[in-house]
């Protein structure tokens, strides 16, 4: 009997060592794929990103915050034409290697490349995340952060910092000409914004949101069906992102069951990708041109 013991023993040892042994093999071979990028960095920003560094001021919290700007080529050499306003969160890792410190999320290559087969073309604005990033992308106090201000940043960014865009480039102002997107916790953010302040934003990029700060309460967030049908919404998450997998589909499921079709609603499992640059980069290349059609 003891014997029987000792072998179940033996053989449970065996697997769960086996086990481990792949589940290090996994981590090994993912952090080398991402230590490749972090080699021999230079700067990836097209010609057309202006980057105003520590200039634009946040008066609730009385701090200068930096942005990025990227007009497409197009901008220059046509006066007479505006364009659409894509806002983007986590604004750093949008145009550059080097401000980004890893891959970036190849927006502006994206966009140059819709702008030169004169398909629709964007302007857009990357705002710097904060020191204190959690608390600016959680949208009220939470036991976490009892000093969170998600509800002041959406209100900067949406009755603030975009008319002042709206003041200085050539910029179709309605909502359905205006996107808000992010990822991680400024994806949840970019759920938050567009519930929260849908007379600003028409459209949103949902990109591996972290629903879990708050799932019960932003998920009972409401706007009157009527407004949301006018809405395009892109969600994404990576194939090996553990949980927020069933959390983007929660979002999904949401808006859904509220009717909106498929040329107003679409999802992404980006295959084969975590919680990491790379997804956010092929999201991107798949939520522009259905955003933009």
């Amino acid at each position: 009997m003891i014997k029987k013991i000792l072998i179940g023993i033996f053989v449970l040892l065996s697997i769960y060592g086996v086990y481990q042994g792949f589940r290090y093999y996994k981590w090994k071979k993912e952090t080398d794929r991402r230590n490749s990028y972090y080699q021999n960095l230079v700067d990836t920003s097209s010609p057309t990103v202006t980057s105003l560094r520590d200039s634009i001021l946040i008066p609730y919290q009385n701090e200068k915050r930096t942005i990025h700007i990227y007009v497409p080529p197009s901008y220059l050499s046509d006066s007479l034409r505006s364009y659409p306003v894509i806002y983007m969160m986590d604004g750093e890792q949008c145009f550059n290697d080097l401000e980004n410190n890893g891959p970036e999320w190849q927006l502006d290559e994206v966009i140059n490349q819709a702008d030169s087969t004169s398909k629709n073309s964007s302007i857009v604005v990357a705002i710097a995340e904060s020191e204190n990033r959690d608390q600016e992308y959680t949208p009220w106090p939470i036991k976490e952060y009892p000093d969170a201000h998600g509800d002041q940043y959406a209100k900067w960014v949406s009755y603030e910092l975009k008319p002042w865009i709206d003041s200085l480039y050539r910029t179709k102002t309605e909502p359905e000409h205006t996107s808000i997107g992010g990822i991680s916790r400024s994806g949840m953010m970019a759920y938050y914004f567009l519930m929260a302040h849908p007379d600003v934003w028409g459209n949103a990029l949902i990109q591996s949101p972290s629903m879990w700060v708050d799932t019960e309460k932003l998920m009972a967030m409401e706007i009157p069906d009527i407004e949301l049908q006018s809405k395009k919404i892109f969600i994404s998450v990576g194939e090996k992102e553990d949980f927020m997998v069933q959390l983007a589909k929660v979002v999904f499921q949401k808006f859904k069951e509220k009717g909106l079709s498929d040329d107003r609603l679409k999802f992404e499992i980006i295959k084969g990708e975590g919680h990491w640059h790379l997804t956010w980069r092929k999201s991107f290349a798949k939520a522009y041109p259905w955003l933009m059609n």
